[in-house]
């Protein structure tokens, strides 16, 4: 039986996701439009700091990227590196499941 090697970037990728409160997060992108921290907190119902830490491990996993606006920082999906990372999982599927 051989082992599949899963490449690091996927796998933090997906384990960003298996957070309940994170793909909360994640799902309030779905409109399009960018947000803050406190935007986000509110929206999910959580406190400014976990959401802090929440946004941190999607943006380290390339689910979101970010940008400073005064004292304001701004989310909002990486999509490119979100569609890359999907056609990986997509490509692996393929090659044990076809």
């Amino acid at each position: 039986m051989s082992t599949v090697s899963v490449p690091a970037d996927l796998l933090n990728f997906l384990k960003s996701l298996a957070s309940e409160s994170r793909l909360s997060i994640v799902l309030l992108f779905l409109d399009g439009q960018e947000r803050t921290v406190n935007q986000i907190a509110e929206a999910v119902g959580l406190g400014q700091p976990a959401t802090s830490e929440h946004l941190s491990i999607l943006k380290q996993a390339g689910v979101l990227i970010s940008r400073k606006e005064g004292k304001e920082m701004y989310y909002r999906p990486d999509r490119a590196k979100v569609i890359q990372t999907l056609e990986t999982l997509n490509q692996m599927l393929r090659s044990c499941c076809d």
